[in-house]
């Protein structure tokens, strides 16, 4: 992954713009969707593994998310698609209705972050039981992790990995993924930041899309976050 400095990044941007004009190089395209809501996004509680399934807002969501993928003309095209194998994410996808012939795959590196021991509990309830967190949870939060669970730093090493191996595999496709916040996040802050820095700069709403463009020289822009 290269980094640019603004001008560096103005400059390659006129140039890319100027190239597709001509009609000349290709490009992969990569379309995020969070999944919908949940009753434990509702209540507010930390869950990463856990596996419920959409609320009624949620199916609402992942139904406005398809009529805004048709708006988009988004839907047309898609080569492939990968997403979590938790229950919220696979609901999502059936809402979404991918033609049946595209290939669907489903991988457990791409959920969400694994909370250990804090999985389903609110953060009033984490701080009565487990006192001792809340410092490093405010103080050490890209390397903290409880009992049995991963840091947002292991979250980002595990998709990034998992993304550059499928635009290195799926060069010049439309490729469709339907995962997580955390994930998503991870994703965005390591290919505009180079690290976690801009994990919380982004807001992604249940059922919003994302779309990330790599050049065939592998430059990496976002054409939309969180539409």
């Amino acid at each position: 992954m290269i980094f640019f400095s603004k001008n560096d990044r103005i400059d390659l941007f006129i140039n890319l713009t100027l190239k597709f004009k001509k009609g000349e190089g290709l490009m992969t395209e990569i379309l995020f969707i969070r999944h919908g809501e949940t009753d434990c996004n509702k209540k507010r509680l930390y869950y990463g593994h856990l596996n419920p399934g959409l609320n009624e807002n949620g199916l609402r969501q992942l139904k406005n998310t398809k009529i805004n993928l048709e708006k988009m003309k988004e839907n047309k095209n898609i080569d492939i698609v990968f997403s979590s194998d938790l229950k919220r994410c696979k609901e999502s996808l059936e809402l979404l209705e991918v033609e049946k012939n595209i290939e669907k795959i489903f991988s457990k590196r791409l959920r969400e972050l694994n909370f250990g021991n804090i999985e389903g509990k609110t953060y009033t309830e984490i701080k009565n039981e487990f006192p001792h967190y809340i410092d490093e949870m405010k103080n050490n939060w890209r390397y903290f992790k409880t009992d049995g669970g991963e840091s947002l730093f292991d979250l980002q090493k595990r998709v990034v990995k998992k993304i550059d191996e499928i635009k290195e595999n799926y060069k010049n496709k439309k490729i469709l993924v339907v995962a997580h916040a955390g994930v998503i996040q991870s994703l965005i802050s390591h290919y505009l930041f180079g690290n976690l820095d801009g994990y919380w700069k982004f807001r992604l709403d249940n059922g919003s899309i994302t779309k990330m463009m790599v050049t065939d020289d592998n430059f990496i822009y976002f054409d939309y976050i969180n539409k």
